[in-house]
């Protein structure tokens, strides 16, 4: 059986962000995704979530054309800006890279 296509560079971020920081932090990762979104053609997607419990812990859900447009989107001005920004907010950060073999969504209704 023959693996699937990529159809994306997906990257998932985890951030647990000093609690005195989080809605700092929330302001500036929305922003920093609605420029994503904006100025970086091949960025797809930009899902910003929030535990509800832990308001410090934040999920990002990304998706780029390929890994080379997501080496663009970490020189681009504004992730290095944001990063700079928010370098001393972050208590822990991971991040995931994975390869998207399928996408499915609702159709409008």
């Amino acid at each position: 059986m023959t693996a699937p296509a990529s159809t994306g560079f997906v990257v998932a971020v985890e951030f647990i962000v000093k609690r005195e920081f989080a809605d700092q932090f929330h302001a500036a990762i929305i922003e920093n995704a609605a420029t994503s979104l904006r100025d970086e053609p091949d960025c797809e997607t930009f899902d910003v979530c929030r535990d509800p419990k832990r308001p410090e812990r934040i999920y990002l859900y990304e998706v780029y054309g390929s890994e080379a447009d997501f080496d663009f989107h970490l020189k681009a001005p504004h992730f290095v800006s944001f990063d700079q920004t928010v370098r001393d907010w972050v208590a822990e950060k991971r991040v995931e890279t994975f390869e998207r073999v399928s996408s499915a969504k609702k159709e409008a209704r």
